[in-house]
């Protein structure tokens, strides 16, 4: 299990194929999309069910068959409604760092000149879902030991290359408007908060601390944290401390007691019925679980 951070520094893939795939269902341990942000590009497909997805404060309800595609650094949440979904997160640029024709065409998407679309439906995008349906199934096959992972890979980057050209072609993308940095700059200053989270949830955190990291004043605070994480500032910090729980129940010998404390709970009974009323067991089912 790797840490639960809100800014994601791990790498996804290899130097020779900067990408990964995941297949997500209710059994995953991050099921729920919690806010985060990445400097790679992220492909979402919705398999089935619904998907509540909030990217930079716009909310997109999505459906079976739907497709979005996050630009590096956006900051994204979501909530799963009987779902299964499929993530492939790219180096955009390191894929095709090796390919002149591709980064001059590509140019201007690296370098965020031009914002291209996020969501796109299926019934009125069907080109880019067979796109990204024979993506993700290749991606799917690359994760059988059997298969011939290079030629995979560069079916991977034909469909990757037909994606971005139709996007291009058919301008579905925007410039950058004007109005954008004061967005921006509110986005920066909730980010600086989640990052302040991942690095104080051991300690006594209050919203006075949070508004005071925005440099916003509490009641805006509340309100412009909720409109972009779908939660208030504290249930953030709690959910955040249970996932660190989480992991450390299942990648450390730490009494539960021990772990209850590191992750910022100062009360055992306390710390087991929230864990449970997010994670659905207890501390001690959840260890057993994944023993």
């Amino acid at each position: 299990m790797h840490p639960f951070t809100y800014y994601e520094k791990r790498q996804h893939g290899t130097r020779e194929f900067p990408a990964e795939y995941y297949y997500v269902d209710s059994r995953h341990p991050r099921y729920i999309m919690s806010a985060h942000w990445h400097t790679e590009w992220e492909l979402i497909r919705i398999k089935s069910g619904n998907f509540t997805l909030l990217v930079d404060e716009i909310e997109i309800l999505a459906k079976a068959g739907d497709v979005i595609l996050l630009r590096d650094s956006m900051l994204h949440s979501g909530i799963p409604h009987e779902c299964i979904y499929e993530c492939f997160v790219f180096d955009l640029h390191g894929l095709f760092r090796t390919t002149e024709i591709v980064k001059q065409h590509l140019r201007p998407v690296y370098n965020l000149d031009i914002l291209t679309q996020v969501y796109f439906p299926c019934d009125s995008c069907n080109v880019i879902s067979l796109f990204v349906n024979a993506l993700m199934d290749n991606c799917a096959k690359r994760e059988d030991s059997k298969a011939d992972k290079g030629l995979l890979e560069l079916s991977v980057l034909g469909y990757l290359c037909n994606l971005f050209s139709y996007i291009l072609q058919n301008r579905m993308y925007k410039t950058v408007p004007l109005e954008s940095a004061h967005k921006s700059y509110r986005i920066d200053q909730i980010k600086a908060v989640l990052k302040y989270i991942e690095q104080n949830y051991g300690t006594n955190i209050t919203l006075n601390d949070l508004a005071g990291i925005a440099n916003m004043n509490p009641n805006y605070f509340c309100r412009v944290f909720q409109n972009v994480t779908q939660q208030t500032p504290m249930e953030y910090v709690i959910y955040y401390r249970v996932e660190q729980a989480a992991m450390m129940l299942v990648t450390t010998e730490l009494s539960i007691t021990a772990i209850a404390f590191a992750s910022g709970f100062n009360d055992h009974s306390y710390f087991t019925k929230v864990f449970k009323s997010i994670k659905g067991v207890t501390p001690r089912v959840y260890r057993k679980g994944h023993a």
